[in-house]
C-alpha cells in the first residue's frame, strides 16, 4: 500500500539536519546524578569548612607565630586601602611603605617569607579604599564573605538550578581563594555578571568588564567579543567605565602611582621571565616550557600561541551563530591563556565555565563525558598545590586549553548539524546579536521547547 503524501515528507525537512539525542533518566540515566552532585558538593563543602575550622584553632593555640594566618595575601590589598585612606595612597606601590602596615595587620610576617607588594592600577585602590577604615581581621572576613556570597548567587542565577548555590560555595577555586586571601572571587563575579547582564543590560554589562580592568591580564580579551558581536551599547559603556575611573583615580591620588605602577608590573614580568615565580602555580603556557627547561624564547612564542589561539576561539565564537552559553564558556576559558603571569587561584574561573556549559547541556542534551569534563575541571584549582610540585610538569595549561578545544568543537558542531534552540524558559541565552541565525532552527526530536519528551513522538 502506498504511503499518502503528506506521510512520506513529514520528516523530510527533519532528515537534513540530525538531532540531539534525548539525555536524562528515560534513556540514558548517567551515573553522576543530581543527588550525587548534590552528596560530592556537601561533602566536599564540610571537609573545607573542617579544614578552616582545625587550622584556625592550631593557629590560636600556636606560639611564635608557628603556622602562618589564612588569607595572608589579602595584607597587601588592606595594607593599600589603609595608606589611601590617610592620604598616603601614592605609597601603596613603594614596598617599605607598604610592608610596614603589612607588619600592623599580621605581625608574624617577615621578609624571609617573601614579599606581597600591591600590585594592582590606582583604579583598584579607589574601589577598595573604604576597607582601610576598617580593622583587619573585620576588613578579611567581610570582603572574602561577600565576594564568596556574591560568587554563590551569580553562579546560581546562570545555571538556573538550586544545586548550583551548594556547588558553588563548594566549589575548590573559591576554597584555595578564601584560604589565600585573593581577589579572584572579585573578577569571576564581575565577569560572570557581565555575561548574564549583556543581552538584556549591556551597559551594566560593559560597566562589569570595564571594572575587570583592575586586573587587566584576564580583561584583555572582552572588548574584542563585544566588538566580533557588535555589542556596541557594552562596549561604549565599558570605554566609560574605564575613562572616568582613571580619571578619579588620578583626581584622587595623582599621575605619580601610574607611572610607579608601570615600573611595579615590569619588574613583575621580569622575574616572571626569568623563572624566578612560583611556577607550580601558574598555570600558563609559559610556566609550562619553564618547567620543562626549555629555553626563554620558546618560552615566549608558546605564550604568543597560547593568546593568539585564545584570541582566536573568542573572534570564532562571538562572530558566528551559536548558543549564547557556548559564547560565555569560551570567553571565560579563553581569558585564562592570555597572559604568562596568573596564578591557581584565577582558576575560579573555572566556575564560569562549568556553570554556563552546564546550563548549556541541560537545555540542548549532554554528550558523552560532558560531565566526567566538568567533574575533572572543578577541583582543578587545587591541582598548583596539591599535584604540579610533586610531578614537577605544569599540565594545567593543558587542561585549559583541552577546554576551550572542547567548547569550539561543540560550536562547531552546533553549527554543522544541530540548531541553536534554547529552552523556552531560557530566555537569556538568546543572543540578541546583529548576525543572522540559521533558517532551520527548530527543537530536537521528541522535544517541546520545555525541553521534555513528548508523548507518541516516536519515529
Amino acid at each position: 500500500m502506498k504511503a499518502p503524501s503528506f506521510a512520506r515528507h513529514a520528516h523530510s525537512a527533519a532528515d537534513v539536519h540530525p538531532e540531539l539525542p534525548i539525555a536524562g533518566p528515560r534513556r540514558h540515566p548517567h551515573w553522576l546524578n543530581r543527588d550525587r552532585v548534590r552528596l560530592y558538593a556537601a561533602a566536599v563543602l564540610l571537609t573545607e569548612l573542617l579544614f578552616i575550622a582545625i587550622y584556625l584553632t592550631r593557629v590560636l593555640l600556636s606560639r611564635h607565630g608557628a603556622l602562618e594566618p589564612l588569607s595572608q595575601d589579602f595584607s597587601p590589598v588592606w595594607s593599600a586601602a589603609w595608606l589611601a585612606a590617610h592620604g598616603h595612597g601614592a605609597n601603596a606601590w613603594h614596598f617599605p611603605a607598604l610592608f610596614a602596615v603589612q607588619k600592623l595587620a599580621v605581625p608574624t610576617m617577615t621578609l624571609a617569607d617573601g614579599t606581597l607588594p600591591w600590585l594592582y592600577p590606582p583604579t583598584m585602590l579607589l574601589f577598595v579604599l573604604p576597607l582601610g577604615w576598617l580593622p583587619y581581621t573585620l576588613a578579611v572576613v567581610l570582603w572574602l564573605g561577600i565576594t564568596i556570597m556574591l560568587f554563590a548567587a551569580t553562579m546560581r542565577a546562570t545555571v538556573q538550578r538550586d544545586a548550583a548555590w551548594l556547588c558553588a560555595l563548594a566549589f575548590p577555586g573559591a576554597f584555595l581563594t578564601v584560604i589565600v586571601g585573593q581577589t579572584s572571587l572579585f573578577t569571576a563575579t564581575l565577569a560572570a555578571l557581565g555575561l548574564l547582564a549583556l543581552n538584556r543590560r549591556p551597559v551594566c554589562a560593559g560597566i562589569c568588564f570595564g571594572l575587570l580592568t583592575m586586573k587587566p591580564q584576564l580583561a584583555v580579551l572582552f572588548p574584542l567579543a563585544l566588538l566580533c558581536a557588535g555589542q556596541w551599547r557594552a562596549l561604549a559603556a565599558w570605554a566609560a567605565t574605564i575613562a572616568v575611573s582613571v580619571a578619579l583615580a588620578t583626581l584622587a591620588f595623582g599621575i605619580g602611582p601610574w607611572l610607579t605602577f608601570m615600573h611595579v608590573i615590569g619588574n613583575v614580568y621580569a622575574i616572571v621571565d626569568a623563572g624566578h615565580a612560583k611556577l607550580a602555580r601558574m598555570p600558563t603556557v609559559f610556566a609550562l616550557a619553564t618547567m620543562a627547561g626549555w629555553p626563554a624564547l620558546v618560552a615566549r612564542g608558546l605564550q604568543l600561541l597560547s593568546a593568539a589561539a585564545a584570541a582566536s576561539a573568542v573572534v570564532y565564537a562571538w562572530r558566528g551563530a551559536c548558543s549564547y552559553a557556548l559564547r560565555a564558556a569560551t570567553l571565560a576559558c579563553a581569558c585564562l591563556l592570555v597572559s604568562p603571569y596568573l596564578y591557581d587561584y584565577d582558576l575560579t574561573w573555572y566556575g564560569i565555565v562549568i556553570a554556563w556549559y552546564a546550563r548549556y547541556a541541560w537545555t540542548h542534551g549532554w554528550r558523552h563525558f560532558d560531565r566526567e569534563w566538568l567533574m575533572l575541571l572543578w577541583p582543578m584549582p587545587l591541582a598548583g598545590l596539591a599535584i604540579v610540585p610533586h610531578l614537577s610538569f605544569q599540565f594545567m595549561p593543558l587542561v585549559t586549553l583541552a577546554s576551550l578545544a572542547l567548547l569550539v568543537s561543540r560550536i562547531a558542531r552546533e553549527r554543522r548539524d544541530v540548531p541553536s534552540l534554547p529552552d523556552a524558559r531560557d530566555t537569556s541565552t538568546e543572543t540578541g546579536f546583529t548576525h543572522p541565525l540559521r533558517p532551520h532552527h527548530r527543537p530536537a526530536h521528541g522535544l517541546r521547547r520545555t525541553g521534555r519528551p513528548t508523548l507518541g513522538a516516536g519515529r
